[in-house]
């Protein structure tokens, strides 16, 4: 006679979540950590990043500056952005930043010795479900500050020294594009302070400019204005421009061009001039185009101004098949219909003005 088989028995929920946790838990555990690459004296980026990911960080102390910047998934349940003694939460945890969008509230805390701390609770979700989010973490004397699209959200005071800290581990329902590093020494290659008085030249005419290389993916620090470049394969459904500056103390105007070619006399297929106290416009952004030597009908409208001398700005471009969409700091500013076509002949880039530009990407 054969073996009599045992009556199959469904697992348990808790055996279900156990085992899952378990997995996820091996998974993490032997997960290689990336390294960010170094772009200058002080500054560190990637590009190349899969959730959840893992990344060994150079020495951190005050002054130190992180920045992730990504978009929580539709079916967000939760996210984690985490600064540990190692490449994962199986080592101390310096930080752990968790919001919990099934329980609305975030919650913080460390980890020392296998064993989590007590809980601190901030009542209010920074962000949305299928929301572009820009976290950034600074590092004081006393403590982390927490910033969501350049406003403080939240801080957490030290519990394990700073120097304890050597890797980033990302995990939960995110979409992460971007992360930088800076290690609080100011260089020729790190954005500004927002207080920092830049002497930027009156607005110059869009002529003699030094064309630079393109390069896929990869960021241009600190150019100067006037700045050209090419667009790495000219403009298509889905491109995305990201332009960081700061206007200067007294801007009066700066903008922003995308051109069939290097020089004025080339057609522009968007005009966006932003003009913060240029004659008798005041806090406006003017839109056009420029066909044959002829500008065509300004657009000027805006739902906000979200420009200020001495501030800084991330801006987005995104080519839709229709459109122009373009966001400021995180959140969507306008739209502005294509008027030159085809799209494709589009294949510069061009900033004039009264602005210091920190960074320049092509994606």
């Amino acid at each position: 006679m054969g073996q009599k088989l045992k009556p199959f028995t469904q697992p348990s929920i808790f055996t279900l979540q156990v085992l899952v946790q378990s997995v996820l838990t091996k998974l993490n555990s032997h997960m290689a950590s990336a390294v960010l690459e170094q772009r200058g004296p002080g500054l560190y980026e990637t590009y190349q990043i899969t959730i959840p990911y893992s990344a060994q960080l150079p020495p951190i102390l005050p002054g130190t500056d992180i920045l992730v910047v990504g978009k929580t998934l539709p079916n967000v349940k939760s996210f984690s952005i985490n600064l540990c003694s190692g490449p994962n939460l199986d080592q101390d945890v310096a930080l752990h930043y968790n919001p919990r969008f099934d329980q609305n509230k975030v919650v913080k805390n460390d980890k020392q010795g296998g064993k989590w701390g007590k809980e601190e609770i901030d009542a209010t979700l920074p962000c949305s479900k299928d929301q572009n989010f820009e976290f950034r973490i600074k590092v004081t004397q006393q403590n982390y500050q927490i910033l969501y699209n350049n406003a403080q959200v939240s801080t957490f005071n030290h519990r394990l020294p700073v120097e304890r800290v050597n890797h980033l581990f990302l995990s939960g329902e995110i979409a992460v594009h971007f992360i930088q590093f800076t290690n609080g020494q100011l260089t020729a290659f790190q954005p500004p302070p927002p207080n920092f008085n830049y002497q930027i030249p009156q607005f110059a005419p869009y002529t003699a400019y030094p064309v630079l290389p393109p390069q896929i993916g990869a960021p241009i620090i600190n150019p100067a204005v006037p700045f050209t470049t090419a667009i790495p394969g000219g403009l298509h459904p889905g491109k995305m421009i990201y332009i960081s500056g700061v206007p200067n103390a007294n801007a009066q105007r700066f903008s922003i061009n995308l051109t069939t070619g290097s020089s004025e006399n080339h057609d522009y297929g968007l005009h966006f001039d932003v003009r913060l106290a240029y004659g008798s416009d005041q806090n406006i952004v003017v839109r056009t185009h420029k066909k044959g030597g002829s500008w065509g009908p300004e657009e000027k409208t805006t739902p906000v101004f979200p420009f200020a001398p001495n501030t800084n700005f991330d801006l987005m471009i995104l080519v839709e098949p229709n459109c122009f969409k373009i966001a400021v700091n995180n959140a969507h500013f306008i739209e502005f219909n294509h008027r030159l076509q085809p799209i494709n002949e589009i294949n510069h880039l061009i900033v004039t003005g009264d602005v210091k530009l920190t960074h320049v990407r092509f994606q």
